[in-house]
């Protein structure tokens, strides 16, 4: 019997686990408690309300105060009869306006003289000119023009030397002091240590061909100035 005892006790025992007081719980004091609100139940928004007008007054005269709106309209009246706020100066935009309007017609006079046709200038400059002639008595020098190389002609001589026969072709009308500078050149030698000859008679610096008479393929001879 004593084993079946043993083998019939609960695994666990629950009274070490039991509290030693046990809440009670009761619901009746669930609506006083401010915890818990019934929710059908709303709270009292508090919201200031405008004041309700009071009729005050004896017997038949009965007196209802202004509203809002008249007193904001009779504060306004009150404010009207200051005097009103004096007008801005416009001193400074006068004065920008002035200066942009003259940069303005500065401008459109140097675009109108700049659209004058190129015949009123050159005129401008043709009278000018002779106004500066009429005022000085100098008459005006002619120029003289050089006259054309086409109508210049040309001669090719022959200069004979120890070397053999070298030829240059020059203007008839040139001095022969250009043609012994040429040689000269070629040669690198002074002009002045050279003697030119024609027909055995010395050719002067100073000389031309068509003063010589020379026509082409005519030749000179040189020789060097003995030391």
């Amino acid at each position: 019997m004593e084993e079946g005892k043993e083998e019939l006790e609960p695994l666990f025992d629950y009274t070490r686990i039991q509290p030693p007081d046990f809440f009670t719980f009761d619901d009746s004091d669930i609506d006083k408690s401010e915890i818990f609100v019934h929710c059908r139940k709303k709270r009292k928004k508090t919201t200031t309300s405008e004041p309700e007008k009071v009729l005050e007054g004896k017997g038949d005269h009965i007196s209802v105060p202004d509203d809002k709106t008249d007193i904001k309209n009779k504060e306004n009246e009150e404010d009207n009869w200051l005097a009103p706020p004096p007008p801005k100066t416009l001193t400074r935009t006068i004065g920008k306006e002035d200066g942009i309007l003259k940069e303005l017609r500065q401008r459109k006079k140097e675009l109108v003289s700049l659209a004058r046709p190129v015949e009123d200038v050159l005129n401008d400059v043709i009278e000018n000119a002779k106004k500066q002639l009429k005022s000085s008595n100098k008459p005006a020098e002619a120029v003289v023009l050089d006259l054309p190389s086409e109508e210049r002609e040309k001669i090719v001589i022959s200069i004979q030397d120890k070397d053999g026969k070298k030829q240059i072709c020059i203007y008839k009308d040139d001095k022969f002091d250009k043609l012994f500078k040429l040689y000269a050149k070629k040669v690198n030698l002074k002009p002045e240590d050279l003697i030119f000859t024609f027909d055995g008679d010395k050719v002067a610096p100073t000389s031309s061909p068509v003063s010589l008479g020379l026509e082409d393929e005519d030749m000179l001879e040189v020789h060097l100035k003995s030391r």
